[in-house]
Formats: C-alpha cells, sequence, structure tokens
C-alpha cells in the first residue's frame, strides 16, 4: 500500500482533479481536492503528497492530499454510509480545510448542501456520522499548513476566465450563478491569477451566495 510520494509534477488536470507525479521514472496518477490541487506546483516543480490507495474490483485508485488531516478526513467521509470516495473528494473540495471542519463541528448542514453532489440526506448523514468524531481532533485539522496558492500570470486572462467556468459548471454549479461570481471577481481588472487560484476564488464566491 503506497502512503506517500515525493516526485516531479508531470500533469495537472482542474477539471478532472487529477496530478500525475513522477517517481523515480513512474508516473503515478492521483486524484485530488480543489484544495490540494491548489497547493501543488506547476510541471516540473517538486511535490509531495499523502495517499490512500484504494482498491475496487475494476480499478486501483490513488487519492492524494496535502496533509495528513485531509486524508484523515477523507477516511472519514468515505466511512460514511454511501459516501464514496467521489463524494468525499468534493466535500473536501467545497471548503478550506478549517472552515470545513468548522462547518462539520457546528452542524451546518445548510452549508455542506451549497458543493456539488451533496444533497440534503447525504449532509445530514455526514453531520450524523462523523461530526463528534471531526470535533475530537478540529484543533489539529485546523492548524494544519496548507502549501502555496500558485498565481502565476497567464497570457491569455479571457482563456483562463472560460476555462475557470467550464471547470465549476463541469462539478455541477449552475453556467448563470458562475458567470455572475466570475463577473464580480473579475470586475477590478484583467485577470492574472492563475487557473486553479481563480477557481478557489470563484468557489468562494458561490459558496457566500
Amino acid at each position: 500500500m503506497i502512503g506517500w510520494l515525493s516526485g516531479i509534477v508531470v500533469h495537472r488536470d482542474a477539471r478532472q482533479g487529477v496530478v500525475v507525479l513522477n517517481v523515480g521514472g513512474v508516473g503515478y496518477e492521483l486524484r485530488v481536492s480543489l484544495q490540494t490541487l491548489a497547493a501543488v506546483g506547476d510541471p516540473d516543480e517538486h511535490c509531495a503528497l499523502w495517499v490512500h490507495t484504494h482498491a475496487r474490483e475494476d480499478a486501483l485508485l490513488l487519492f492524494g492530499f496535502a496533509t495528513q488531516a485531509e486524508k484523515q478526513l477523507f477516511l472519514l467521509l468515505t466511512g460514511v454510509p454511501k459516501v464514496g470516495p467521489k463524494h468525499a473528494m468534493a466535500v473536501l473540495g467545497g471548503f478550506p480545510l478549517a472552515e470545513l471542519v468548522d462547518h462539520l463541528t457546528q452542524g451546518r448542514e445548510v452549508m455542506l448542501t451549497k458543493i456539488p453532489g451533496i444533497g440534503k440526506k447525504t449532509a445530514e448523514q455526514i453531520l450524523l456520522s462523523i461530526a463528534d468524531k471531526v470535533a475530537s481532533f478540529a484543533t489539529e485539522l485546523e492548524g494544519s499548513p496548507r502549501g502555496p496558492t500558485p498565481a502565476k500570470a497567464e497570457p491569455e486572462p479571457p482563456a483562463i476566465v472560460e476555462e475557470a467556468k467550464q471547470v465549476l459548471v463541469d462539478l455541477g454549479w449552475r453556467v448563470k450563478e458562475v458567470e455572475v461570481a466570475l463577473a464580480k471577481l473579475t470586475a477590478g481588472g484583467p485577470v492574472t491569477a492563475s487557473l486553479d487560484d481563480l477557481v478557489r476564488r470563484t468557489l468562494a464566491q458561490l459558496m457566500e451566495r
């Protein structure tokens, strides 16, 4: 079982939530949350991620995490009835880790239902199953370090805005809601953020609605 990987970033895909690391000449494909993706460097940069190996009858999947705390929360979420890895990653990507922990410990069901793919029943089940468990190590989670958010300027800002919109639409957000949130973020002038940073900032706008 793989528990941790350290290597060079070969590929990162915000739409699919995937990072490929070159570790000793072998390319490992890891599925990551939006929060972890933002902490992963650009191609050819070094990256180290905690890993959970998920075995299925038809596939062997690797999930990567910027911190051990995020991995712990992922394992708690996948232990909730009818919440598989896909839903768990969606929850982890919905809010910065400390904020997510706060929503879970305070029982804020309505905040969880703002995450695409998480309905009322699923949110209720998550809170019922793990709220008390999260509270037991909330301090550790809230204090976990997060990696730097890439902020490198891209050459074609309009294309970046369109790509960010597509990423969020693919995640389940309505086109109009995404367009409004992006318009607010880009009203001040040219976009200089990376795709991942723009997606995270737009996601924060959507969550405030």
